[in-house]
């Protein structure tokens, strides 16, 4: 009897050791809160100059509930707002003088705390320029916010995304899923030229798409990363974390080889598309 209590006590602790598993999908109906991180330019050393709380109408972030729409653009309220300021405008080029971190973001310390996350959505439209990098995030903090732990997963044309945070620990207080875009603050009458991207709930089904069904390895990799799924694959696109493609494969089959080998060491993201939905895998290049 003893060793079948101790037994049953085990496995109970097992239980409540085991993360409960969330998901949260591109919802143009949440409560979205804003923040600006800003640089200097990569000319001017791109050292980090202050970081706030923003309005996210001033992100240029326009969330439509009824069509169930999230759009991202540049930011263009800083150069607006402060017309001739050196700090905000380049004097001598008449561009933006600040690297601008816009993000875009749904928070929540309550119900999300202590569980695995998944974040999913598609890109409806993406026509942003490609000077800006946009990517979608998941952020985990702890209570005096001195420790961010970052997932991430590049925003692509057409494509849906999903992002999993599994690195739950004890101290985790608050949760902020979203966007972010990174680029110079840019001159309002540039607005339309610029461009957007706008974000939906799904685009290609990722929501009901079976993620198992694809399957990486070796991970790490020193030079070939293999892809086996049981739906057609359509494409596999590789992106490093600022969210810059790396590498672009066309496929048209179950099994498709990625010659990682000329990329450089560090973390990357395999967005591996198929006829149903799509998988972002990070993979590690040794």
């Amino acid at each position: 009897m003893k060793k079948m209590y101790i037994l049953f006590s085990v496995l109970l602790s097992t239980a409540f050791m085991t993360n409960a598993q969330n998901t949260v999908v591109a919802d143009a109906s949440a409560e979205y809160l804003g923040y600006a991180n800003v640089f200097e330019t990569i000319a001017n050393g791109g050292a980090f100059v202050f970081g706030s709380g923003w309005g996210v109408a001033d992100l240029k972030t326009v969330v439509d509930a009824g069509a169930g729409t999230v759009t991202l653009q540049p930011n263009f309220n800083t150069y607006g707002d402060n017309p001739g300021d050196p700090f905000w405008i380049d004097p001598d080029t008449g561009l933006g003088n600040k690297q601008f971190e816009g993000n875009t973001f749904v928070e929540n310390n309550t119900n999300l705390i202590g569980s695995e996350l998944t974040f999913t959505g598609g890109v409806a439209s993406y026509t942003l320029d490609p000077a800006y990098v946009a990517i979608a995030f998941i952020k985990v903090f702890n209570a005096d916010f001195s420790v961010l732990k970052l997932e991430t997963a590049p925003l692509v044309a057409g494509q849906d995304f999903s992002i999993t945070y599994t690195n739950v620990e004890p101290e985790d207080t608050t949760v902020q899923y979203g966007y972010q875009i990174l680029g110079l603050n840019a001159n309002p009458a540039d607005e339309a030229a610029l461009g957007s991207i706008v974000i939906v709930d799904t685009v290609l089904g990722t929501n009901d798409f079976d993620t198992s069904s694809i399957s990486t390895y070796p991970n790490p990799v020193t030079s070939e990363l293999n892809i086996q799924s049981k739906e057609l694959i359509t494409s596999v696109s590789i992106f490093n974390t600022l969210g810059q493609e790396v590498l672009n494969l066309p496929a048209g089959s179950l099994n498709v080889a990625v010659d990682m080998s000329t990329l450089s060491p560090g973390v990357y993201l395999a967005n591996i598309a198929t006829e149903r939905g799509s998988k972002t895998q990070k993979v590690i290049k040794k």
